[in-house]
């Protein structure tokens, strides 16, 4: 039988991944051999960023058969408990040190019964903070600890977890591995894309004179598309009229060494935007995303010199430019984009590898049904498009329900013309109730109720519920329960995990 042939175009993390991931899983669910060819311009290692996850990508990395010591040692990484947002639903002048928590994994129970409906009976003033009450992951990352001990299962932990890395070194770890075992990797640059009368990719010529043929072509050649859009007829669904940061200006800063690692993205809000703040093993990464329409390239880089305490004229930084949204067809003829060439949102929740990793777990099950002769653009079509789309509004919810007033940028995100009607909705149902699992319908979906009862509660929401007087000594029953299961779970947290400087220090690292 002969092999079924993938080129990819483009290298970086969304190639990389492919590569790994399709060599490794397609020949069990296609049952013939498969070539995978990657065909990239340089060899150069990029500069990468540091760069935030979601534990979807543990199960990805474990399908490739990635050993997670070795990815922890070779990447940088660290483990990830969730997210800190800070002065996001009010300026530091009106509350200082303002915060909430945004943490992996589902609320605790009682008697396998999520108590928010009870705690969000309570004023506001009286509830406490939401993740504080429902999850140990605040606690944990605070504290330092990881999230698994030294005899746990790869990829496996007494908590959910994630993962920040150097983008960077991510993409050279994976290529240095896969073009041994499983992939060709040629060095050269696309020069030609031949079609067909059908609108097929027929062949690339490359730039040393040589031609690709393949069954199948993944375009990972970024925000230009070069593959996916070659006929510059494939429609872009911008999303810049409600998601509006659109750069971003990065840089390094040195720590101390895994000592200073807290386990959790911080993310500040600032007038025009908001600031990143990740801990690699041995540097922060630090980068002030940001409207281009509510503020000057220069400006937010002074803003990310005053958030650093640095001195703008000696900072050394980035710039980074970020086309808002996703193309309309990401599986045109046999052609597939993955990555920036299928589309990109902002990096507040962290899911940009979450939908490299989206696009190949799908085309492991597509493209067997592709090689049979079927069609199955349209299906995978819907599928990411449902994935950016939902991801869009739990993006926006940050943003649209905050109290902040101080600038052009938060009055414009906090209009309703700028939020999404199927959210608008939403947030009528849930001005009364809390959010439930039916009000959501798709098994394939970054983010669901836990999600949006984290972002919402930690942002103050509903904040017109006045007490219950009426089931008061009810309510105080439930989260007394609910206290005690949370310091049931806490013992078992801390009894089967161990701190960041105890992982870190049998992997090598100080």
């Amino acid at each position: 039988m002969s092999d079924f042939n993938i080129v990819i175009v483009g290298g970086g993390t969304a190639g990389w991944i492919s590569a790994a991931f399709l060599s490794t899983q397609l020949p069990l669910t296609l049952g013939r051999p498969v070539k995978v060819t990657l065909v990239e311009a340089s060899d150069i290692p990029i500069v990468g960023v540091g760069e935030a996850t979601i534990p979807t990508l543990r199960q990805t990395l474990s399908a490739c058969g990635v050993d997670e010591a070795e990815f922890l040692r070779e990447c940088d990484a660290t483990f990830k408990h969730g997210i800190e947002f800070v002065q996001w639903r009010k300026t530091a002048a009106e509350a200082p040190g303002e915060a909430y928590f945004h943490p992996f994994g589902e609320p605790i129970t009682v008697a396998n019964h999520n108590p928010a409906r009870q705690w969000s009976r309570l004023g506001v003033e009286e509830r406490g903070a939401f993740a504080d009450l429902f999850s140990v992951q605040k606690e944990m990352a605070l504290a330092g600890r990881a999230p698994k001990s030294l005899q746990d299962r790869a990829y496996d932990g007494a908590l959910p977890y994630a993962y920040h890395l150097d983008a960077g070194c991510f993409a050279e770890f994976l290529k240095q591995r896969f073009r041994k075992r499983s992939v060709e990797h040629i060095i050269a640059r696309v020069v030609q894309v031949n079609m067909t009368e059908e609108n097929n990719i027929a062949e690339l010529l490359l730039d040393d004179g040589r031609t690709v043929n393949g069954d199948l072509f993944i375009d990972c050649t970024g925000f230009v598309a070069r593959l996916i859009n070659a006929d510059n007829k494939n429609s872009f669904n911008s999303k810049t009229d409600v998601l509006f940061v659109d750069r971003a200006v990065t840089t390094r800063v040195p720590h101390r060494g895994v000592a200073d690692i807290k386990g959790f993205t911080r993310s500040t809000a600032q007038e025009s935007g908001w600031m990143w703040d990740i801990a690699l093993q041995g540097r922060r990464g630090v980068g002030h995303v940001y409207s281009s329409s509510h503020v000057d390239d220069e400006t937010a880089r002074q803003t990310l010199a005053t958030y650093l305490n640095a001195d703008p004229q000696s900072l050394e930084s980035r710039k980074l430019d970020m086309r808002i949204g996703y193309h309309q067809h990401q599986w045109r003829g046999n052609c597939v984009a993955v990555g920036l060439s299928s589309g990109f949102l902002e990096p507040l929740e962290s899911t940009g590898i979450y939908l490299i990793e989206m696009a190949n777990w799908a085309l492991a099950d597509m493209i067997p049904r592709f090689a049979s002769g079927a069609n199955p653009a349209a299906r995978y079509n819907e599928i990411m498009s449902n994935h950016y789309e939902n991801i869009v509004d739990f993006l926006k919810l940050h943003y649209c329900i905050s109290q902040r007033r101080d600038s052009a940028f938060w009055r414009d995100n906090t209009d309703l013309k700028s939020i999404p009607d199927t959210l608008i909705q939403k947030l009528k149902t849930w001005r009364d109730n809390i959010p439930s699992i039916y009000d959501f319908d798709r098994t394939t979906q970054c983010f669901s109720v836990t999600n949006y009862q984290f972002v919402l509660f930690g942002m103050g929401w509903p904040s017109h519920v006045a007490p219950d007087t009426d089931k008061r000594s009810e309510i105080a029953a439930m989260l007394a329960q609910l206290a005690q299961r949370r310091d049931r779970l806490r013992q078992f947290v801390m009894r089967d995990t161990v701190d960041n400087k105890a992982i870190f220090g049998a992997l090598g690292i100080s």
